[in-house]
Parts: C-alpha cells; sequence; structure tokens
C-alpha cells in the first residue's frame, strides 16, 4: 500500500483539525520529496547519456 494512501486514510479518521492538517503537511511533503527524487534521477540519466 502507498504510503500517501495511508496518510489520507489517517487524516480522514482524525477528528482535531490540527492532527488532519498535521497528516495533509506529511502527505504533501512526502510528495514533493517523491517529486524531487524523480526529477533529480532523470536529470541524472540524461548527464550520463550525453
Amino acid at each position: 500500500m502507498k504510503p500517501t494512501i495511508i496518510l489520507g486514510a489517517a487524516s480522514a479518521l482524525m477528528r482535531s483539525k490540527r492532527a488532519k492538517l498535521l497528516f495533509l503537511g506529511l502527505q504533501f511533503g512526502y510528495l514533493t520529496y517523491r517529486l524531487v527524487k524523480e526529477k533529480r534521477q532523470k536529470d541524472m540519466a540524461t548527464e550520463h547519456s550525453h
């Protein structure tokens, strides 16, 4: 199961707005990390092919 799905489900189960915002922030941070990681890998792959 993907971590984003787990974080989203945990956020939906929380009653506290503060906890929901915390889980949404974690989910956003994780997605941003993955996007940056994939972009760096793609950039390095094109660098090595030249």
